[in-house]
């Protein structure tokens, strides 16, 4: 008999333990007090936008909503609340204004960049790969197919004579193949300088007219 007294109460009181484990809602975080000022920093992803941007700018955290706002009521039909934590996107002006192709290469500025410098700016810089160059150092290196080799050579030579810096490399490999290498023999690596280099070139209009594209490949749905 006490042996069944006993295992009928410890049933009972692991049933009751389990029930109100499951009745009893959790939350990951107290939520803050109104009104509360805070910064939230990205710890681990970010947005396309902040990557393209290199992480230079960072998130610049947000504000809590003002009392106009919350009296409108304007959360109520939404999830979270108007002191969740929240990020906002990187204004326009400050994007533009830290893009590399908006830079001004600086001569004087030349210092070999490590990988995690160079996986920074690398993103800003997507149709580029770092890849061992003719120097056996690395390298920036982009291979174009293009309508005229020789116009396309042409083009990007006008890009480095304008902005003031010389690739590593740069020639036709055939009628409408060119391969371009961006580095420093001097460093034997890459500076900050070669990647401006890399998105001014991007962006020039006369380069993006002569390249070809490759043709969308057909889907095959099953």
């Amino acid at each position: 008999t006490t042996t069944t007294t006993t295992t009928t109460t410890m049933m009972m009181t692991t049933k009751t333990t389990m029930t109100s484990s499951m009745m009893t809602p959790r939350r990951a975080a107290p939520r803050r007090a109104r009104g509360a000022t805070f910064v939230v920093r990205a710890e681990g992803g970010v947005s396309k936008r902040q990557e393209d941007l290199g992480g230079l700018g960072g998130d610049i955290g947000a504000r809590d909503a003002t009392v106009g706002e919350l009296e409108s009521g304007f959360c109520t039909t939404s999830l979270g609340h108007a002191d969740t934590d929240h990020i906002l996107a990187v204004p326009d002006a400050m994007a533009q204004m830290i893009m590399l192709k908006n830079q001004t290469i600086d001569a004087s500025d030349a210092d070999k960049l490590t990988f995690a410098q160079q996986e920074v700016l690398r993103k800003q810089v997507w149709d580029w790969k770092i890849r061992p160059g003719k120097g056996n150092y690395e390298v920036l290196r982009r291979e174009y197919t293009t309508s005229d080799a020789g116009a396309m050579v042409k083009a990007i030579e006008g890009v480095c004579a304008r902005v003031g810096w010389t690739p590593a490399s740069l020639e036709a490999t055939g009628a409408d193949k060119v391969v371009c290498e961006l580095g420093q023999d001097s460093i034997k690596g890459m500076c900050e300088n070669d990647f401006i280099l890399a998105s001014k070139i991007d962006d020039d209009a006369g380069v993006s007219a002569l390249i070809v594209k490759a043709a969308a490949k057909a889907r095959v749905w099953f």
